[in-house]
């Protein structure tokens, strides 16, 4: 086999890859994160105590780093190189999905710093509802999640329109389109979901 059919080999499993862990584990985990965060809405008790919970389970800073932080370097990684080589043409052919093509881009940028932050101020911080209620009490970083959530969610819900496509699960124009349905149906749901998320720390 030739050196240019490794390559392409390589490229093939290496973007299956990174599709699958759009889905398993990070999408998987952004639906639970979201879930986890209604519990804010009972009130800071709570919501401290189910962080407290989560983070006095033994071994929870080795799962977190097999399951969530590798993935999604890897994800982040990967997906900045597709940024970096791809080439949007959003200015030639003014078509839908050339313009969620720019956008998946954009989101995937915002969502990696985003997540960055998010991290390091909460995970390596002081993890509790007062820290990011004085967080999204100013308004730039109220912003900055509105934005977070909601690009992270787009990034998720149309990453989960092209696996089916990459996947072979949606083959013909019927099938995609009835997805494209489906997914805008979950991306508006998660938005709500993430929204009152954000919004219960008020």
């Amino acid at each position: 086999m030739s050196t240019e059919a490794n390559a392409n080999a390589n490229h093939f499993l290496i973007r299956r890859v990174h599709s699958l862990l759009g889905l398993i584990p990070i999408g998987i985990f952004l639906m639970f994160h979201m879930c986890l965060n209604l519990t804010a809405s009972l009130g800071p008790e709570q919501y401290n105590k189910v962080i407290e919970t989560m983070q006095s389970i033994p071994g929870i800073f080795i799962v977190e780093l097999i399951i969530i932080f590798i993935p999604i370097t890897f994800h982040a990684i990967y997906g900045a190189w597709i940024v970096y080589t791809g080439q949007g043409n959003v200015l030639r052919y003014k078509y839908a999905r050339n313009w969620f093509y720019l956008i998946q881009r954009i989101s995937g940028i915002y969502t990696v710093i985003f997540v960055i932050v998010h991290v390091f101020t909460l995970r390596f911080g002081e993890a509790n509802y007062t820290a990011l209620q004085s967080f999204v009490a100013n308004p730039l970083g109220l912003i900055f999640y509105v934005l977070g959530v909601l690009f992270a969610i787009f990034h998720f819900v149309n990453g989960l329109w092209a696996f089916a496509i990459t996947w072979g699960i949606t083959i013909g124009s019927n099938a995609q389109e009835k997805w494209s349905y489906a997914c805008f149906v979950l991306f508006i749901l998660m938005s709500a979901i993430g929204l009152v998320d954000l919004f219960a720390f008020f």
